[in-house]
């Protein structure tokens, strides 16, 4: 509130809010998010700072053109999405309204709570191999397994504690495979197409 406060005055002097609260501390409060215009073309976005917000509104957006999408499905589809706690009622939600539109298309979402760092760190960015392995193992995952691509290093090819995505795969036996940013990206990953369809 203090942010939001601080941030509408600096809109009003100088026509920009610059300040931001990231989208964990809404969830945490239990206050809705803020809707994408709030977000100003979404300038710390990097920062977590309105990834779910755009996330969602990019997701329904793309709804609009499922059956695009729906050319290159192939059904039956059984996939599984690890996600943090933060954003995980989010990607339930996506998920869902997939699935009611998708015949054959079975999503299972998986909260993760991060251990290696703290129960209270809930962010997707900061999920680990060796967390997600302990916390689905044994679990019927389907024919690949999806987590966020934000949770590996810049490099692109190890997690923060230096588990790579083949190793668990391995562990697992399942594929596994970064989920890109964005809502037309998760339509394309859970229904396995290509981008652009």
């Amino acid at each position: 509130e203090q942010v939001d406060s601080f941030s509408n005055e600096f809109y009003k002097s100088s026509g920009s809010r610059l300040f931001y609260c990231a989208d964990e501390f809404y969830l945490k409060a239990g206050l809705p998010l803020p809707s994408e215009e709030y977000y100003e073309g979404y300038p710390q976005i990097e920062n977590g700072v309105g990834m779910l917000t755009s996330l969602l509104t990019e997701f329904y957006r793309e709804l609009e053109y499922i059956d695009e999408y729906l050319e290159e499905y192939k059904a039956p589809r059984h996939i599984s999405v690890a996600t943090g706690a933060a954003a995980y009622d989010a990607v339930t939600s996506m998920a869902n309204e997939l699935m009611q539109r998708v015949d054959g298309l079975r999503i299972d979402v998986y909260k993760i709570i991060n251990n290696f760092f703290g129960r209270s760190i809930t962010v997707s960015g900061l999920l680990t191999g060796k967390d997600i392995l302990e916390q689905l193992s044994g679990k019927e995952l389907g024919e690949r397994l999806y987590f966020p691509s934000n949770a590996l290093r810049a490099d692109g090819d190890l997690f923060l504690d230096d588990t790579s995505p083949q190793e668990l795969g391995e562990a697992l036996g399942v594929d596994v495979a970064p989920s890109e940013d964005g809502g037309e990206a998760f339509i394309c990953n859970m229904l396995g197409v290509e981008h652009g369809v």
